[in-house]
């Protein structure tokens, strides 16, 4: 009696570790299939922003040498770089809007549309009237959120314009700056300290503009924080602005190539087995 009554509790017991293995598959199959799709999703939208930022043929009709060192964080990026030309002035930039991910990936669009449309679409003849109407532009998407609780979307942005004949350069900036390196020195040109959209006031944005003319072989950078953030080192602090002006110092007079090789080399050293801190966007350019 005790025999038949303990083989049937083990009957049951194991038909219940059974239902709970089976239960737990059928979990782990709807959890694998959901992180499939979302994964498919990022991948689609990444090559969706890839197809509209500047493309290589694009860079090479413009410059003869640069480079791009681009590290998203999550697959797609709140960072992007963008190149323009208007006659005899080119145009580029880079970009770090809000966040990073879906959200700032949908920024990044948005602020690519919108350079396009006011460089291509509107008659500015200045850095400081494209940024003024890029605020605007900016602003005037984001007022259905005029509620403070709700999120503060921005964009810091470096923009430059080159003339090909004269060699000026032009910068202006939105809480960004970018450093210039030639024979003759190393200039650092900073934009103002707030950024495109966010809550301040329009009647307090007051953009200007910087214009210096390049001797030849001139090298600039343009760049998001995410270089200079990434955590890492022996101590596990940011890297910091100081370290990454170090880096290209020494290397502005090296061919693209192997600057880029290594400011990702010595981002990679940096980072160790710490995870990405944020987006990469570095931009170089020899004019």
């Amino acid at each position: 009696m005790i025999e038949t009554l303990t083989e049937k509790i083990l009957e049951e017991t194991n038909l219940i570790d059974i239902i709970d293995l089976m239960n737990l598959k059928t979990e782990y199959l709807k959890l694998h299939q959901s992180n499939k799709e979302i994964f498919d999703s990022f991948r689609c939208a990444a090559a969706i922003q890839q197809g509209m930022l500047p493309q290589q043929r694009h860079f090479e009709r413009l410059f003869t040498e640069y480079f791009v060192l681009y590290h998203p964080q999550h697959i797609i990026s709140g960072d992007f770089y963008w190149i323009g030309v208007k006659e005899e002035t080119v145009f580029f930039s880079v970009s770090d809007c809000t966040g990073h991910g879906i959200g700032g990936a949908m920024l990044s669009v948005l602020g690519i549309s919108f350079l396009n449309y006011i460089v291509y679409g509107k008659k500015h003849d200045s850095l400081v009237s494209i940024l003024e109407e890029l605020d605007k532009k900016w602003i005037e998407t984001f007022n259905m959120y005029a509620d403070k609780d709700k999120d503060n979307n921005w964009m810091e942005l470096s923009l430059c314009s080159f003339n090909t004949r004269t060699r000026v350069l032009k910068f202006s900036g939105a809480r960004s700056k970018v450093i210039i390196i030639n024979d003759e020195g190393e200039y650092v040109l900073e934009g103002e300290r707030y950024p495109i959209g966010g809550w301040q006031l329009e009647a307090n944005r007051n953009f200007n503009e910087t214009e210096m003319v390049l001797p030849p072989n001139s090298m600039i950078y343009l760049s998001s924080d995410g270089y200079k953030d990434q955590l890492g080192g022996p101590k596990g602090k940011t890297m910091k602005e100081k370290r990454m002006r170090e880096y290209i110092s020494e290397l502005y007079y090296l061919p693209v190539n192997v600057q880029k090789a290594f400011l990702n080399m010595a981002l990679n050293e940096w980072k160790g087995d710490n995870t990405q801190t944020d987006d990469v966007c570095v931009l170089g350019i020899r004019l």
